[in-house]
């Protein structure tokens, strides 16, 4: 009888949708992200503290070579792959300027030529529910960098690991 409750709980986990819901605020060096964690709508906020020793960790990786850096893209880009299945909200605000007016031309195209192959791969896919609201301003007038990124997605562990264990026969 615990087998089959555990067998149970097991299937009820790997089908089960798990819904996150990201923000995040960076002004220059300041980053306050903000997650939520649970399933379906029934969402829980998680603690402040575990983001900063997450933060805190990611910023101490060496990232000095390209070889380094490369690798850990295409890792983040997985894992984004993995878990972006269902994007229900997508909202992204972004206010660059570098006080030079041609730079600043420059850092809005080239922000939208990093975007844009992103969310023509998550429309291509029909993991888009809802149509995405991007925002890219340039400011000329002063040097600053503020994002402000919120997005709704939701997952299944089963499809996960069935999606890593396909990557990894082929």
């Amino acid at each position: 009888m615990l087998l089959l409750g555990l067998l149970l709980l097991l299937v009820l986990l790997f089908l089960t949708p798990f819904s996150v819901e990201f923000s995040m605020l960076s002004e220059g060096l300041d980053v306050k992200p903000r997650v939520k964690f649970g399933i379906g709508r029934c969402l829980l906020a998680l603690p402040q503290g575990m983001l900063t020793t997450v933060s805190a960790r990611i910023r101490t990786r060496n990232l000095n070579t390209a070889e380094a850096a490369w690798r850990a893209l295409k890792l983040g880009l997985r894992v984004l792959d993995s878990f972006l299945q269902k994007v229900n909200l997508l909202h992204v605000e972004v206010l660059i300027g570098t006080g030079d007016p041609f730079w600043t031309a420059l850092g809005v195209g080239g922000l939208w030529a990093m975007i844009s192959p992103f969310l023509t791969g998550l429309s291509l896919s029909d993991r888009l529910q809802a149509e995405p609201e991007i925002r890219i301003e340039p400011d000329y007038d002063s040097a600053h960098l503020r994002v402000w990124l919120h997005c709704i997605f939701q997952f299944r562990l089963g499809q996960i690991i069935v999606n890593e264990l396909k990557r990894v026969m082929m």
